[in-house]
């Protein structure tokens, strides 16, 4: 079994106006020090991978026992067809062939959505919607000449009724927003960690990194992942940093380190 695991925080993005991201955990189980690279490969139909992923330092020594992040930017090129494309992710040791850990690949679908059709031009010439508009406004001049009431007696205004101040919907400071492990949770994180947490909280992720057959049961994390513990009874599986920028959040640290 390959020392290296690979993680990724969405498994399905849609393209809009802008690029799109999507984080990887990549982490060395091994007892050493390895040269990892994260590899982003493009449907083989469409565009070539340097056109559709731009990886912040693909080659990294990651230290034994830990995991890193990368971050991936992901822009469709122009031109390119409404549909479902996926991008393959491989993370796997410099000094040897990506092919080699090809079935520990991890794919994210991207949807590039139709672009909307343009409006159909009116069949009628502007000046007659004018027209339109200056005869809508004369009938309600003349009708409200017509049909308005007599004056009646003034009465006193009611005295307005206080309203509650609205609930803010974000009670955390900014740049902080709740992290949200489970329902209630209002744990100040940053946006990362909050969008990592709901990731993490995926079912189909989980199942890929739990082996119902460990000694905790169905609960039981696969090799290079741990439980979260972000409360009482968490055994979502993470990566080691995970859990600990977890612990330091509780602590009331929204960056999550002391």
């Amino acid at each position: 079994m390959s020392a290296i695991t690979l993680a990724l925080t969405s498994t399905t993005l849609t393209a809009g106006s802008g690029p799109l991201t999507v984080t990887a955990a990549v982490t060395n189980s091994a007892t050493v020090p390895a040269r990892i690279v994260l590899g982003a490969f493009a449907p083989a139909s469409g565009p070539d991978a340097k056109a559709w992923a731009q990886i912040a330092e693909p080659l990294r020594v990651i230290a034994p026992g830990t995991t890193e992040q990368y971050t991936v930017t992901l822009t469709p090129p122009p031109g390119t067809a409404a549909g479902q494309y996926t991008v393959r992710f491989i993370a796997y040791d410099a000094d040897r062939p990506p092919e080699e850990y090809s079935d520990q690949a991890q794919h994210l679908e991207v949807v590039v959505p139709a672009a909307p059709a343009a409006a159909a031009p009116s069949g009628l010439p502007w000046w007659v919607w004018v027209a339109a508009a200056a005869l809508v406004v004369v009938v309600g001049v003349v009708a409200w000449f017509l049909l308005r009431p007599g004056p009646t007696p003034a009465e006193p205004s009611p005295s307005p009724t206080p309203t509650a101040s609205p609930t803010p919907t974000n009670p955390c400071p900014a740049p902080y927003v709740p992290r949200l492990a489970r329902p209630g949770d209002n744990t100040c994180v940053t946006v990362l960690s909050a969008a990592e947490a709901k990731a993490d909280n995926d079912p189909g992720l989980q199942k890929a990194r739990k082996d119902p057959t460990g000694p905790y049961g169905p609960e039981t994390c696969v090799q290079g992942y741990v439980w979260r513990e972000a409360f009482e009874g968490d055994t979502t599986c993470v990566p080691g940093s995970t859990r600990t920028r977890s612990y330091w959040e509780n602590q009331g640290h929204p960056e999550g380190t002391p």
